[in-house]
């Protein structure tokens, strides 16, 4: 296989949502952003820290974390026992979760800069696992923030929560979607 070109390599990374089941080594989990943040001389100093689930008991206790407000919402009373369950065992069967905290800072701009710097460091994580054949599904859903989940990955006061990199090997990777070029989100300033 012909090494991809960078610009190949962004546009070809695709959101995996269905893994196999081969195992993900926690060294190469570590390697990537390591070399993810050596990719981005501006985040050195930067606040920020990764949870890792990789064995079946830590991918289970963090999906009951994740699943525990919804089933003790009154929306997820209506869910059945059942749906809950195969969300459950679905965040179980991927081969590793990577839970993302970055620091907050001194005052709002601080915050949002580490946040930003963060946010990068998982950009270059998710293509640099993309050219090792890992897919990887940066979940940010409002569903699984809660309370129980912070308090059981050990956020602390001064951490924000910037998302979980769902992480395996894929068999097939989805087609891409349609983007909207470049010039439709451009506008010259005339001030």
């Amino acid at each position: 296989m012909n090494p991809l070109s960078l610009a190949e390599l962004i546009r070809e990374r695709r959101s995996i949502r269905k893994f196999n089941s081969t195992p993900v080594a926690e060294e190469l989990v570590v390697e990537l952003l390591q070399t993810a943040v050596q990719l981005l001389p501006s985040s050195a100093g930067v606040p920020w820290r990764c949870v890792y689930a990789g064995t079946p008991e830590s991918r289970k206790r963090l999906a009951d974390y994740m699943l525990q407000t919804v089933s003790h919402s009154r929306l997820g009373k209506l869910i059945p026992d059942k749906m809950l369950e195969v969300f459950k065992k679905r965040f179980m069967d991927i081969p590793a979760h990577v839970v993302v905290l970055a620091g907050t800072g001194p005052d709002p701009l601080a915050s949002e800069r580490n946040y930003a710097a963060v946010c990068s460091i998982l950009q270059n994580f998710q293509l640099l696992g993309w050219e090792r054949g890992l897919g990887m599904l940066w979940d940010t859903e409002a569903m699984i923030q809660n309370e129980g989940l912070f308090q059981g990955i050990g956020m602390r006061a001064d951490e924000r929560f910037v998302g979980i990199l769902h992480v395996g090997y894929y068999n097939k990777a989805p087609r891409g979607r349609k983007r909207t070029p470049a010039e439709k989100k451009w506008t010259v300033f005339q001030g």
